[in-house]
């Protein structure tokens, strides 16, 4: 007695692929967990060693005498900045989307570290330096004050700010909303996101 089986190879491959496709999007949950927490892990290191120390003149123009600490808070909250969803189709294995520090630094503008109320004998005042620094800094920020270097002088010991035609943050600190101190520290960042989703991946679905 001879059988004869006809394979058809098209649809044979359409339901493998359908079959992979099925086992990999019951992953989805757990491959989102592990490539957000691999993702803020990078952005931290890459955050922590790109964001520049203030400094020299720098530090004595900007006059917050802890700015190094609030930066540090700053960092660790814009390590945790980002969204990362994970989605299936019934034509692709994944789509996985990342969104990576708020379009309008909201959440960074929110911590108490990110203004600095000060009080000095001609009064008190609200400095939002780091709106400043990140979305304001290449136009003038601080109207009829000029910044008049002063050893021993002003909140940060180097000079107080005194009648003039307007001050700017210093050029190396300078931001826009595309291009300020932490974007730039995110430069070909793709790379290490792609190496992330193809590690986790591997360790998953194996």
């Amino acid at each position: 007695m001879k059988f004869q089986i006809k394979i058809d190879e098209k649809e044979l491959k359409r339901q493998i692929k359908q079959e992979i496709i099925k086992t990999v999007h019951r992953y989805i949950p757990q491959i989102q967990q592990s490539v957000s927490r691999r993702l803020e892990q990078v952005l931290f290191q890459r955050l922590i060693s790109g964001v520049p120390t203030v400094s020299g003149q720098d530090f004595y123009e900007l006059g917050i005498p802890d700015i190094n600490d609030r930066l540090q808070s700053i960092i660790r909250v814009s390590s945790q900045s980002f969204k990362v969803t994970v989605t299936g189709g019934t034509r692709n294995l994944l789509k996985i989307t990342i969104g990576i520090i708020k379009k309008d630094y909201r959440d960074l503008f929110s911590l108490p570290e990110s203004v600095f109320q000060y009080t000095s004998q001609n009064g008190s005042g609200v400095l939002e330096w780091l709106k400043w620094v990140l979305v304001e800094g290449q136009g003038t920020v601080v109207q009829g004050y000029d910044f008049s270097q002063q050893d021993g002088y002003g909140r940060t010991q180097g000079g107080i700010m005194v009648k003039g035609s307007g001050w700017s943050v210093p050029p190396s600190l300078q931001g826009s909303p595309g291009d300020n101190i932490l974007l730039r520290t995110l430069n070909n960042i793709d790379k290490d996101i792609e190496q992330i989703v193809k590690q986790e991946l591997n360790r998953i679905i194996r």
